[in-house]
C-alpha cells in the first residue's frame, strides 16, 4: 500500500497555461542531471497535474489548483521507497521544487 505526504505548497504568481507547462518541462529536462535516478515526467491529459515517476514506487505529483491559485506537491511512496527515503531526501526534493518554482516565477 502506498503512502502519501505533502512536500511543498505555495501560492501561484502565474496561471498555468501551455507555455508554462512547456517551460516547466524544459527546465526540468535541463536540470535532469541533478536527479540521481531516472525519472519520467508527464502532464495529466485533463487535469493540471504534473507527475514525476521514479524507481521503487516513488511518484511526485504537482497539483496546480486553479480556483485558489496554489501549487501543492505530494510524494507517494511504494513499500520499497518507504524503506529508503530519508528526511535528507525529502529536504533535497523540497529545495529543488522551490528552486524550480522561483526560476519560473510560479
Amino acid at each position: 500500500m502506498a503512502s502519501k505526504e505533502k512536500l511543498y505548497e505555495r501560492r501561484l504568481r502565474r496561471r498555468l497555461d501551455d507555455q508554462l507547462k512547456s517551460d516547466i518541462k524544459t527546465l526540468f529536462e535541463s536540470r535532469r542531471s541533478e536527479i540521481p535516478i531516472e525519472v519520467e515526467i508527464d502532464w495529466h491529459p485533463r487535469e493540471p497535474i504534473l507527475s514525476l515517476r521514479g524507481p521503487m514506487g516513488v511518484t511526485i505529483y504537482a497539483h496546480f489548483l486553479e480556483p485558489v491559485e496554489k501549487l501543492e506537491v505530494f510524494a507517494e511512496y511504494g513499500f520499497a521507497a518507504r524503506m529508503f527515503v530519508t528526511d535528507r531526501h525529502r529536504a533535497k526534493a523540497r529545495d529543488v521544487i522551490h528552486e524550480i518554482a522561483e526560476d519560473l516565477e510560479l
